[in-house]
């Protein structure tokens, strides 16, 4: 079933289900998640730069060119 039959579907429920419908959309955890940002340290930001500068000079040169 494609999703413009699952549409289809939704928009001929009657009034209650389709409610029922609209609230779960609208409480779903996938919906209501918060979007966590994570930072890095100094220290840590510092430590993967050395590890990727050190693994990847010869890639780095080549792009400074």
């Amino acid at each position: 079933m494609s999703a413009a039959e699952v549409i289809e579907l939704i928009k001929k429920l009657p009034p209650e289900e389709l409610a029922e419908v609209e609230n779960f959309i609208r409480t779903s955890p996938a919906r209501t998640a918060e979007k966590k940002v994570r930072y890095a340290s100094d220290a840590q930001f510092e430590a993967v730069t050395d590890c990727v500068f050190r693994e990847n000079s010869e890639l780095l040169r080549r792009l400074a060119q």
